[in-house]
């Protein structure tokens, strides 16, 4: 299997007690370039290697069910430590937390938290204020 990004070990920043490290395209695909630099995961078990699944801005994806698959894509500072795949998209302040997936067309943003008991296909009913988003972050 041709690898579609690598880890830059030298640019990494701590999520809570794990490492996470910021990728880089290996090749082109869907509207990521050779060469462009995306957000930050902890391993390659958090994003395929396969389809046009992405992490880009300073989005993190870490721990051992969070993972980006297909087409899913991820953006903005978003966390995400549950499943993101098929066509769906998470941006901005959005969590995913451990267990919750967000998948189909699906489409996630602003200040929202997807708890592990919701399925986000096709609606979210996860809503949030930015107090509850600090919250959220600091005990994900």
């Amino acid at each position: 299997m041709e690898k579609k990004y690598e880890l830059l070990e030298g640019d990494c920043l701590r999520a809570g007690d794990r490492m996470v490290y910021r990728i880089r395209a290996l090749k082109d695909f869907g509207d990521v370039r050779r060469g462009d630099l995306g957000g930050y995961i902890e391993g390659e078990e958090n994003l395929d290697h396969q389809g046009e699944a992405w992490v880009g801005d300073v989005a993190q994806v870490y721990g051992p069910h969070g993972c980006v698959r297909g087409n899913g894509r991820v953006s903005g500072e978003a966390w995400v430590l549950g499943v993101v795949e098929d066509e769906a998209r998470v941006c901005d302040l959005v969590v995913v937390a451990e267990g919750a997936y967000v998948g189909g067309r699906t489409i996630v943003c602003a200040d929202k938290i997807v708890r592990g008991e919701e399925r986000s296909e096709p609606s979210l009913a996860a809503v949030s204020s930015h107090a509850a988003m600090r919250v959220a972050r600091q005990t994900l």
